[in-house]
């Protein structure tokens, strides 16, 4: 591929690319009240806006999170279910939720080819997780610990073909670092360096989402392809 033609495809790629975006909506219907908080608690923290149903809902469409009580509440009230029942019960309650938030800001669920976690190591962290071609969570943490649990929540919790961590090579990376992510995910992912040198080539566009710099360096390495 040309240069040129690259740089085409590249910004195709970018132009279509809406950075956590929800596309369907989340119905919760769990019935066992701690459940039901964790659930919203754990929505909220990664950007989900959640919907519920009541004595006049008749149908709903999109991403329905159940326990075994809120599948039972549908049945018995002849609620019409158009989309994908999530029962925390069955697949587990960080499964469940974990999938549930990206069914929620995929365009294409079945199949889920590839999870890509980029990285920006430094003073904060940059982490970005992409699912097929769609960006379903950024954040920027001081905690390496923090970033280390959200990178977890999504490689073990959704099922996808490939898994991939890249991150970016930093002067100040720190081999104590690189150590935890290939003791923590050496069996369910494959780790890859790449240069982060054009990691902030998209900020004229991010810009506009609002993310930090580290956010957006991090989108960028998850994007990273050879001879770019």
């Amino acid at each position: 591929m040309s240069t040129q033609s690259f740089y085409s495809w590249y910004h195709t790629q970018v132009v279509l690319i809406e950075v956590n975006k929800q596309i369907r909506d989340v119905y919760v219907v769990v019935y066992d009240p701690k459940k039901f908080i964790k659930v919203l608690e754990i929505l909220d923290k990664y950007g989900i806006k959640v919907r519920g149903v009541d004595a006049n809902t008749k149908s709903i469409h999109g991403i329905i999170i159940v326990d075994d009580g809120g599948r039972q509440y549908l049945a018995s009230n002849s609620v019409d279910v158009y989309g994908y029942i999530i029962d925390i019960d069955e697949w587990g309650f960080e499964k469940g939720l974990a999938s549930a938030i990206v069914f929620a800001k995929t365009s294409i669920i079945r199949p889920l080819m590839n999870i890509i976690v980029g990285i920006d190591y430094g003073k904060s962290i940059g982490i970005a997780i992409i699912v097929n071609s769609d960006i379903v969570y950024t954040n920027s943490y001081r905690s390496k610990e923090n970033a280390l649990k959200d990178i977890k929540f999504f490689i073990e919790n959704v099922d996808t073909q490939i898994k991939i961590i890249r991150i970016g090579i930093a002067s100040n990376l720190e081999d104590a670092f690189i150590d935890t992510l290939i003791d923590t995910f050496r069996d369910i992912a494959s780790i890859e360096l790449v240069p982060e040198h054009k990691s902030s080539k998209l900020r004229h566009f991010i810009d506009r989402q609002r993310l930090k710099a580290d956010e957006v360096a991090a989108i960028n390495i998850a994007l990273y392809r050879g001879n770019s």
